[in-house]
């Protein structure tokens, strides 16, 4: 048992609060990582194991142990901190525990949203032309900048789809570059595609997206712009919108490659966040 009443508690969240299977799952990590960091660096609970001795000090000790050390935002510190507060007013309104030590902390504010240049794929170039920067991280830019998503790019055979686009000569000469670069690892893996691994695996060659997001973090002190590909994408596609607000759904359909009810959703979320 990773903390006390876990079965009871899981009977609890799934038979009346209804959660799925996930969301408990997710819930039940937060309170064992808890009772593992009590066990192994609070010297009250491991001198006397009981639910009554956790007082609100050792909740907000592990919270901020969480930002110090793990680093975590202020969305995961709420996330966290309700999770434990599902746990303990559990325990308290059972009469299990004498107190409820997360009845007095608070929730941190929301971070702000980090702005991107709506502008970013205009100024493209000296990017493609950086050496500094990995080719990876580059060819993602790229096909950002040509309002393809992220989930597009790492897609199989999505080589085919990005010969068929027309680029500035500056971009043609990253790409002549990108092939020259990439030819012998593509024919040790026997696979074409833009994002391969460097260790050779004919079965599963292609890159996955939690490996190309490694590469962006090694890539981001080199690059003022924020390494998020879905901001980018979005950023990119409002400054579109904004610049060509007279051409019919049609035609902007076409050349974003949206549904007319994604059109309408970013024209919404653009409209939200008052742009100009």
């Amino acid at each position: 048992m990773d903390f006390p009443y876990e079965k009871q508690f899981k009977t609890y969240l799934l038979h009346q609060r209804f959660l799925a299977e996930n969301t408990m799952n997710d819930i039940c990590q937060d309170v064992a990582r808890l009772f593992k960091h009590l066990r192994g660096f609070n010297l009250s609970y491991r001198t006397n194991p009981s639910l009554s001795n956790i007082e609100e000090a050792d909740i907000l000790d592990y919270l901020n142990m969480l930002q110090v050390k793990r680093e975590i935002k202020n969305s995961t510190y709420n996330k966290v901190l309700t999770h434990l507060n599902i746990y303990f007013e559990f325990i308290f309104t059972r009469r299990l525990s004498q107190t409820l030590p997360t009845a007095g902390i608070k929730g941190l504010k929301k971070e702000p949203d980090e702005l991107l240049p709506l502008t970013w794929a205009a100024n493209l170039e000296p990017l493609l032309a950086d050496d500094s920067i990995s080719f990876y991280t580059r060819m993602t830019l790229l096909c950002l900048a040509h309002f393809y998503t992220i989930t597009e790019i790492i897609q199989k055979d999505f080589y085919q789809v990005l010969a068929k686009e027309d680029f500035t000569i500056a971009e043609q000469n990253f790409l002549t570059n990108y092939r020259t670069q990439m030819e012998h690892l593509q024919n040790l893996q026997d696979c074409h595609d833009l994002f391969l691994k460097q260790r050779i695996n004919l079965a599963d060659p292609r890159l996955t997206l939690p490996a190309l997001h490694k590469y962006f973090k090694k890539d981001q002190p080199k690059i003022a712009l924020p390494l998020k590909p879905q901001k980018l994408y979005q950023a990119n596609l409002f400054h579109y919108l904004l610049n060509h607000q007279t051409l019919p759904d049609k035609d902007l359909c076409a050349r974003l490659r949206l549904t007319p009810a994604s059109l309408n959703y970013y024209r919404f979320e653009l409209a939200k966040q008052k742009l100009d």
